[in-house]
C-alpha cells in the first residue's frame, strides 16, 4: 500500500453524475475533467499487469468517489473488479485527494492478491505472499518517476548502511502493519495513513531495487509472477531465490546473495553506478 493512499471509502464531494466512458481496460465513470487521468493510470496498470503479473488483458473499472457507493475492489454487474478513487478535494475542504499517480500502485496491490496469491486471513498486510512481495507487486506498478525516487533512497540508505539486511527484509511483516497504524474499515478495505515506522521508507526502497535486481539477474520482468507460482505451490521462497540467481551452489547463500545485490545496487546503470544525485 502507497502511503497515504485511500483504498477504501472516500468522502463525497459536490459533483454531478459522471459520464461512463470506455476505455481499453474497462470503463471510466469520473468527472470529465478528470477522464484523460483515469484513463491514463489505467492503461498504465494493465500494462503493468502484463509485464508484471503476466496477466495478458486484465479488465477493470475506475470510477470517482464522489458519486459512488462502491467499495475499492468491488465488482461490477460484468464482474470486473471496480477501483473508486478520490480525484478531487471534498466539499469540506477537509480531505485531499492522493496523488493520481498512486492508484496504479493501488490497483497493483489488488491485481496481485485477487489473481495470484490470494488472501485466506485477515490479519495480514495483503495475501498470503510474504509482505516483501505484496510491495514489490505494487512499485513495479509504478510510473518511472517514482521509481526513481525509490532508487535514489535506496542508493542513499545503502551507501549510509541503513538499508534493511535483505535475510531480515525477506521475513519481515510490514513495518506499518507491525506497528498497527493501517487503519481498516469495517469491510476490510485498507484506509489512508501515514508512516509512523522509520522503518517504512526503508522497506518501499528495497522492495523498488531487489525487483530491480530480480529483473536484471534473470531477465524476465515478470519475475513477481514467478515467485507467486512458487508460493502457491508452497516451496521455500528462499531457496527459490538463491536458486533462480545462482547462488544455490554457496555454503553461505543467502549472504552471497545479499552481497551482490548490495554490490549491484553500487554500480549499476539504474542506480547511477552507485551515485544518489
Amino acid at each position: 500500500m502507497a502511503l497515504a493512499n485511500p483504498a477504501g471509502f472516500f468522502p463525497k464531494v459536490a459533483s454531478d453524475v459522471e459520464p461512463e466512458v470506455s476505455a481499453v481496460f474497462g470503463h471510466v465513470r469520473v468527472n470529465p475533467g478528470d477522464q484523460q487521468t483515469a484513463i491514463r493510470e489505467g492503461r498504465a496498470a494493465q500494462q503493468a499487469a502484463r509485464t508484471v503479473l503476466a496477466l495478458p488483458d486484465v479488465q477493470f473499472d475506475i470510477v470517482d468517489a464522489s458519486s459512488s457507493s462502491e467499495r475499492w475492489g468491488s465488482l461490477s454487474a460484468s464482474g470486473k473488479p471496480t477501483y473508486v478513487w478520490q480525484f478531487r478535494k471534498s466539499a469540506d475542504g477537509r480531505s485531499t485527494p492522493p496523488p493520481a499517480y498512486l492508484l496504479r500502485h493501488e490497483i497493483g496491490h489488488d491485481l496481485f492478491v485477487r489473481y495470484l496469491v490470494p488472501s485466506t486471513r485477515a490479519d495480514q498486510y495483503g495475501g498470503d505472499a510474504p509482505d516483501w512481495l505484496d510491495e514489490m507487486a505494487a512499485v513495479a506498478f509504478e510510473g518511472e518517476e517514482l521509481r526513481l525516487v525509490r532508487r535514489r533512497a535506496a542508493v542513499r540508505y545503502a551507501q549510509e548502511k541503513t538499508l534493511i539486511p535483505l535475510q531480515r527484509f525477506l521475513t519481515m511483516t510490514h513495518p506499518e502493519m507491525a506497528a498497527k497504524s493501517i487503519p481498516v474499515s469495517p469491510d476490510g478495505t485498507m484506509r489512508a495513513f501515514e508512516a509512523v515506522s522509520d522503518e517504512t521508507p526503508k522497506f518501499y526502497a528495497m522492495a523498488s531495487a531487489f525487483y530491480d535486481f530480480l529483473v536484471k539477474r534473470t531477465g524476465n520482468p515478470a519475475i513477481v509472477a514467478e515467485l507467486a507460482v512458487a508460493v502457491r505451490r508452497g516451496q521455500p521462497i528462499e531457496r527459490w531465490l538463491l536458486t533462480r540467481t545462482g547462488h544455490d551452489k554457496e555454503s553461505d547463500g543467502i549472504q552471497a546473495l545479499s552481497a551482490d545485490f548490495l554490490a549491484w545496487i553500487a554500480t549499476d546503470q539504474w542506480y547511477g553506478g552507485g551515485s544518489s544525485q
